[in-house]
């Protein structure tokens, strides 16, 4: 008969709780790794949150950020800069001067002008004292900060449902197999009697083969059930970035498992694409207000420094080094007047972006809408559906039963009870696929509300 016990574990799927304990990785990761111990699905979230590689680049994204931000601060802090030069005028310039100047009137006298070594040495501070600019890049440059944390957010809840959903996948298919094995072992039973009955002359051998034939097509069901599981394995590993040449694992749902509550309705404010969506419309007026900002002069204050000796003979104490210093602080006002009309241009630029987000922001309502809509009706179907197929499976074990017990007593062909376990083996079949389906609109109901997102976030902020 029908091994029910799994249904009970389906049932009580304990999938979105589990999200909550995304917090232990560590002993997760080492226990998998080290121990080879089974890994349930919130090892396997927790695994994958930390060692994705798409995670990992959105991370360091915001790390480059801040990097960034540091980069724009340091602008507006004080300059300084050094130049120091040494210079040998081995062929010094020589310039033709009257010869009246000398005394020699009517003639031209080359004279060299300079000393052969020159040294020199400047010290430069520049300080921003206003510009309007600097300030609103500032401020984008810390609304992008936010934007690169908000897309590592949405990599981490794409990851998340990946993860549960590949998992919920092997799930069905370790069930699938449970039904396999127990079938075929069921119709090796009855090839074994049937065998028997050929030889004592009870049966056609056309039933023999009958059932020969529903043995084979059950082995390769179970052949490609195998090559299923070990492709969706391989597909959960990619995604935890877990080594592929690594043995992976896993363990059944609980039964104590507790539920996660569906949203009753959707939660706009949570969805993290339109939340994308507001961070790039606060980075467009960002930009809107740093164009408008080059309108406005800047002052800065410079000072500077420096230092010059000459001489004609290094290391000689007879030619001595002349030297002096000079300095010199100020400030600067710089004054945009006309740029030829390149920041209206880039301002009408910039306008024309924000309707399109506009545009992106109404139809990714209506689409999340939409989503939210066929989830819960989906969810409210499958429920139905699931209701139905587990009444038909166990008309169906029951008909079995009946039928089975029949053909022992030799009252049913072989042909009837064949029939009754192909029903029974499709009403199983049927009953397990709208029980996945059950848990996967679920899933995308947890996802489309919004849900999804304010759970990791409360993972997150604990």
């Amino acid at each position: 008969m029908y091994n029910s016990s799994f249904i009970k574990i389906l049932h009580s799927l304990g999938l979105f709780c589990l999200l909550l304990g995304m917090g232990g990785l560590a002993q997760a990761q080492e226990a998998s790794l080290e121990t080879k111990s089974p890994m349930d699905l919130r090892s396997c979230i927790n695994f994958a949150v930390q060692n994705n590689p798409n995670v990992l680049k959105a991370q360091l994204d915001e790390v480059a950020t801040a990097y960034q931000i540091k980069e724009i601060k340091a602008s507006g802090l004080p300059q300084l800069s050094g130049q120091a030069q040494a210079l040998d005028n081995f062929s010094l310039p020589q310039q033709l001067l009257p010869g009246e100047v000398f005394g020699q009137p009517g003639t031209t006298i080359p004279v060299k002008f300079g000393v052969r070594y020159n040294f020199s040495g400047t010290a430069q501070l520049n300080q921003l004292l206003y510009n309007q600019s600097y300030f609103v890049g500032l401020k984008a440059a810390k609304a992008s900060q936010s934007l690169m944390q908000l897309s590592t957010f949405k990599t981490i809840e794409d990851l998340v449902y990946n993860v549960a959903q590949v998992f919920l996948q092997i799930q069905q298919l370790e069930q699938q197999g449970t039904i396999l094995d127990a079938n075929l072992n069921r119709m090796n039973r009855l090839f074994e009697i049937a065998e028997i009955q050929y030889e004592e002359g009870l049966i056609k051998k056309i039933d023999v083969d009958q059932l020969r034939v529903n043995r084979t097509n059950l082995l390769t069901e179970q052949t490609n059930l195998e090559l299923s599981m070990s492709q969706l394995n391989r597909l959960l590993k990619l995604y935890m970035n877990f080594p592929q040449e690594e043995e992976l694992l896993l363990t059944g749902l609980e039964e104590n498992e507790i539920k996660y509550e569906l949203a009753p309705r959707l939660i706009l404010s949570a969805n993290t694409n339109l939340r994308l969506l507001e961070e790039q419309f606060k980075l467009n007026e960002l930009e809107r207000k740093n164009t408008l900002a080059g309108y406005a002069p800047g002052l800065a204050a410079f000072a500077q420094y420096g230092w010059q000796g000459q001489t004609d003979a290094l290391f000689n104490k007879e030619v001595p080094l002349s030297d002096f210093t000079s300095g010199s602080w100020g400030l600067s006002l710089s004054i945009p007047i006309f740029d030829g009309g390149q920041k209206q241009a880039k301002t009408q630029q910039i306008k024309v972006k924000r309707e399109q987000l506009l545009q992106d922001k109404m139809y990714l309502t209506q689409v999340t809408k939409m989503e939210f809509a066929n989830a819960n009706e989906g969810l409210i179907q499958n429920r139905r559906v699931l209701e139905a197929q587990n009444e038909n499976m166990d008309l169906a074990e029951a008909l079995y039963d009946v039928t089975q017990l029949s053909y022992k007593e030799g009252v049913a062909p072989l042909t009837e009870l064949l029939n009754a376990e192909t029903s029974l083996k499709q009403a199983q079949t049927q009953y397990l696929t709208a029980l996945f389906q059950l848990k996967l609109s679920e899933l995308d109901h947890l996802k489309t509300s919004g849900e999804l997102a304010n759970i990791i976030k409360q993972t997150q902020d604990n």
